[in-house]
């Protein structure tokens, strides 16, 4: 920063040295090269470089180049009109210039800040789809887990459905072995569903759609709650 501002201040000065040397050759106007120097000190150092500039710039041209030549008296008032307006100049050019520098500044934070959410956005998705996979695999473990004693638990119910059947038995006795086989087969294919839901996210299975029996599948799973509703006396129906 303050190379930077250093060299603003040196630009007046250096533009006056060129003017100097092109000054009886030319006779150029007395700003002719200060307005550039205002403009690009004020573009290297920002506000202050540009002030410092502007006001340097004022100075060496109001004692070098207005007649009367080395001397702060002005011949012409008209002088005094165009220090004013050099001087309104370089202060917006110091004014504009800062903006623009507060400006890109606050773009870069907001981009460093911008870059900074979207890496973590970038983890914590990453870290998402890391619980998301465990997940699948706990439940899949589960269900392989589940699958083996809800196997053997149906096969011996199913044969003692199948005894109850052909041995004539009570009416109430084969209702409520065939709920508890209902509930098993239930619960078996519930956790088949769930290795399904492993298969689907390992994109190993595709989904395939059916027609299905509405009234038959509300009766079904209302049919699950018929014990229940007996043993609590509500009046439970389909």
């Amino acid at each position: 920063m303050k190379l930077r501002l250093a060299l603003s201040v040196l630009l007046p000065f250096f533009a006056c040295a060129v003017q100097w040397l092109l000054w009886d050759a030319l006779k150029p106007y007395v700003w002719f090269l200060f307005f550039p120097a205002a403009f690009f000190s004020a573009w290297i150092g920002g506000l202050a470089g540009g002030l410092a500039a502007t006001g340097i710039s004022t100075l060496l041209v109001w004692f070098v180049f207005i007649p009367p030549a080395f001397s702060f008296e002005l011949d012409n008032p008209a002088s005094a009109f165009s220090v004013v307006v050099f001087v309104i100049m370089g202060g917006l050019f110091a004014y504009f210039f800062e903006r623009m520098r507060l400006a890109s500044r606050r773009t870069d934070e907001a981009l460093a800040s911008t870059e900074a959410a979207n890496a973590k956005i970038t983890q914590l998705y990453r870290k998402t789809l890391e619980l998301d996979a465990q997940k699948n695999q706990f439940f899949a473990n589960v269900s392989h887990e589940l699958r083996t004693p809800l196997t053997l638990i149906l096969a011996p119910l199913e044969r003692h459905y199948r005894r109850l059947a052909s041995a004539n038995s009570s009416a109430a006795e084969l209702r409520e072995t065939e709920m508890m086989l209902r509930n098993a087969r239930l619960l078996y294919r519930h956790v088949t569903d769930l290795l399904d839901v492993a298969k689907l996210d390992a994109g190993r299975m595709r989904v395939a759609w059916s027609e299905v029996d509405l009234a038959r599948l509300a009766r079904v799973t209302a049919s699950h709650f018929e014990a229940l509703a007996v043993e609590r006396r509500i009046d439970y129906r389909v």
